[in-house]
């Protein structure tokens, strides 16, 4: 009788061991499809977080609603940029008296040289328009220095495509 009792016992644990051992083979393939997905979504997608390059540290990123800032990137993982200093809009620009969301970025387009952007205002619905020049761009230089001297604005489109057409700033919308 005792025979049988350690027999059945023997083939229960042995069912329970397999049972756990499928557990964790699954738990691990999941933690390894995880970290792969992290992996990719930081180095091949930066899309994905809402994270869009427009060279030289600079990035548009999409934050709540589909609002869009772009930003001189300080905390970058991968191709991945999280945060950053406001550039346009600037800060004071883009949020209200109250702290609600006033401006945002609309669409942007860059090249080697440069970055173009539109944004609009939701308090005055007042459409602005930027050139950031981006050559020779230092990691010296404050982001209060490169909105004073790199950062021009426009509220008249012809206005800033005549400026467009004299830096010779070749990207279309």
């Amino acid at each position: 009788m005792e025979m049988i009792v350690f027999k059945i016992l023997d083939k229960l644990i042995q069912f329970l061991g397999k049972i756990a051992l499928f557990f964790l083979v699954g738990i691990a393939v999941i933690y390894i499809g995880f970290v792969a997905f992290v992996y990719a979504a930081t180095w091949l997608w930066p899309d994905f977080y809402g994270s869009y390059s427009l060279g030289n540290n600079y990035y548009m990123l999409e934050e709540d609603k589909g609002r869009k800032t772009i930003v001189y990137g300080t905390s970058i993982k991968g191709n991945t940029c999280y945060s950053g200093e406001p550039v346009i809009p600037t800060y004071e620009n883009q949020y209200d008296s109250l702290g609600n969301f006033a401006e945002y970025v609309f669409d942007a387009k860059s090249d080697d040289n440069w970055i173009i952007a539109k944004t609009n205002n939701f308090i005055n619905n007042q459409r602005k328009y930027y050139i950031l020049n981006k050559k020779n761009n230092s990691n010296v230089m404050s982001v209060e220095y490169i909105i004073n001297t790199r950062v021009e604005v426009f509220t008249d489109s012809s206005e800033f495509a005549k400026k467009c057409h004299d830096y010779d700033i070749l990207i279309k919308w």
